[in-house]
């Protein structure tokens, strides 16, 4: 028997699901932390509505209401260019991860120094 995938990002399955959710993470938000469900590249775009029905049906919320909101969405909201990330970069103060080798040695992730 194979495992049905709910969140292709993080690999969480229904199973994940339902064992976090017995586990006492009942809410979206909590259920998000302790699986990494909405947290992908997608942020959600993928898994929202498979893993909210699966949740609702374990917490028997009827099909047309919506007690059970999804979590916040943080941003981004939508795909951003490296361009504009790299060009903020140089414009103002580095943010991001530590400089390293994957960060391009300029401490933004995406980021060039033009050479090295």
């Amino acid at each position: 028997m194979g495992k049905t995938i709910v969140c292709p990002c993080h690999d969480v399955t229904v199973e994940d699901i339902r064992a976090t959710y017995a586990a006492g993470y009942t809410h979206p938000e909590t259920l998000k932390r302790a699986t990494a469900a909405f947290m992908g590249p997608c942020q959600g775009k993928h898994c929202a509505g498979a893993v909210m029905s699966l949740l609702r049906e374990l917490t028997g919320e009827p099909a047309g209401e919506t007690v059970t909101r999804r979590p916040t969405a943080r941003p981004p909201l939508r795909p951003v260019a490296l361009g504009l990330l790299a060009a903020a970069a140089e414009a103002g103060p580095e943010i991001g991860p530590e400089t390293g080798p994957e960060t391009g040695g300029t401490g933004a992730v995406g980021a060039t120094t033009g050479g090295a």
